[in-house]
């Protein structure tokens, strides 16, 4: 038990707070927010309107764990890629080998066809020297940037994050652009079949080993989530409906485009928005990620810094940086025992901040807790959304990033408020995600090819 009453001992920090505070009757207004704009992102006449746009993944064959034989995978994310060989063992094992390859600025930056040039020499060079150049194995892209996906292997691109400067890419099919490079190699044949968003990778990643895996869901710099709907009820989708099910990319990051987080956003979510990369954009994303917690933490301790409530005397000079405050930080400061703050007065040395009292680190962690806890919930809300949709009396999520990863406390909090805003009747339990999403593109672009390898993958 701490020592400290927050609305006593530190009243001033209580009440900046109090907005930050969601109450039951909120969540549930905002998960059945969520289930309306979701089921409108599923309507042909609505979808454009709405802030769940639920894009088709064309993901229909979901892998029974019986699945055999070797398969490639790009895993492409704003910094780096990943190029895998997937091996599948009758054992139930997976044994993955990889290439990590750090994307050069220059190349990033470049205009031209230079990036995809980039990616298709090092898969060349990956291939080759797993002596797998000549299988024409099937290989899935599994990308963490915004796609319009028309089918498996047509990914349109919408746009880049910051820092890639391939505009000329934009409005084409990155697979197709991929495979173009990949052609001017005449000693290296793969199957490049698919494309798949990260979350949908998380998903097919781990149904292979829980094939009551229902959900994919993404907490970190970014948040998103995948599910499995009825292809009956897409209506986007005009293909053939003899297979039952789709997954579907959320994009739920959108969420409060319509105004409906208007209610629980306040002056410090407005600041946060204002300065960051596209303000009046991604909404909920911006309540939730990690990028954004370490900023709301630190603008409200500047705050209350500046109205003499904590740090008294302290310079500020580290601490007024934007962006400066980390999750990595906020998570150290959590993670102490009741009562100890070794590890908070550590993250406030970085800052400079030095000898601060017993009282002021309280509060600190008290502030982040807050933060995380709101973060926690709003997740839960639209993971509970999920869930109640689609029904199923057990189903397993797939969890990745380092959030529910590394900090125990978020688990608890993700738990509690899943389970309080889903129906009794729906069962659920969050497994983190041991194999990236690269090894869900891996399955799909197997799945894709129809081909049962079933030779020797020792």
């Amino acid at each position: 038990m701490e020592v400290y009453d927050p609305e006593k001992d530190f009243p001033e920090a209580w009440k900046l707070l109090q907005p930050f505070m969601l109450s039951d009757d909120t969540l549930v207004t905002i998960r059945n927010s969520m289930t309306r704009e979701l089921q409108h992102g599923l309507l042909r006449d609505m979808h454009a309107r709405s802030s769940i746009p639920c894009l088709l993944s064309y993901v229909q064959d979901l892998p029974t764990g019986h699945e055999r034989g070797r398969f490639l995978s790009l895993e492409m994310w704003p910094t780096n890629c990943r190029i895998m060989l997937v091996k599948f063992s009758s054992e139930k094992d997976i044994y993955m080998s990889s290439r990590c390859v750090i994307v050069p600025h220059t190349v990033a930056a470049s205009r031209g066809t230079a990036l995809f040039n980039f990616l298709a020499h090092n898969i060349a060079v990956f291939v080759r020297d797993k002596k797998v150049e000549k299988d024409n194995l099937p290989m899935g892209i599994a990308f963490a940037f915004e796609l319009n996906k028309l089918s498996l292997d047509v990914g349109i691109l919408l746009r880049w994050t910051k820092g890639y400067g391939a505009q000329g890419a934009v409005g084409k099919n990155i697979v197709e652009l991929l495979q173009n490079a990949l052609d001017e190699y005449k000693d290296i044949r793969i199957n490049l079949n698919s494309v798949v968003n990260i979350s949908a990778g998380t998903l097919m990643a781990l149904a292979w080993s829980y094939p009551n895996c229902k959900i994919g869901l993404i907490v970190g710099t970014s948040t998103n989530a995948a599910y499995v709907e009825q292809t009956d009820e897409c209506q986007m989708y005009e293909g053939s409906t003899k297979q039952p099910l789709m997954i579907i990319n959320t994009e739920w990051r959108n969420f409060g485009a319509n105004g409906h987080l208007d209610f629980i956003r306040n002056e410090f979510d407005k600041l946060v928005d204002s300065v960051s990369s596209e303000p009046g954009k991604k909404l909920y994303e911006k309540c939730i990620s990690t990028l954004y917690m370490g900023e709301l933490v630190r603008l409200i301790v500047v705050r209350l810094v500046k109205m003499g409530a904590i740090f008294k005397g302290a310079s500020m000079d580290y601490f007024d940086i934007q962006w400066k405050m980390e999750m990595k930080s906020i998570m150290a400061i959590e993670s102490d025992p009741p009562n100890v703050y070794t590890s908070a007065q550590e993250v406030m040395e970085k800052f400079r901040i030095r000898n601060c009292s017993e009282r002021d680190l309280a509060m600190l962690r008290f502030i982040c807790r807050i933060v995380t806890l709101r973060s926690a919930q709003l997740v839960a809300a639209g993971v509970a959304c999920l869930i109640n949709r689609m029904n199923y009396p057990n189903i397993s999520i797939a969890v990745d990033g380092g959030v529910y990863r590394l900090f125990p406390a978020y688990q608890i909090h993700l738990n509690k408020y899943t389970l309080m805003l889903t129906n009794r009747n729906n069962k659920f339990k969050y497994v983190i995600s041991e194999d990236s999403p690269g090894v869900g593109a891996a399955i799909v672009a197997g799945l894709a090819s129809k081909v049962k390898i079933t030779e020797n993958i020792d």
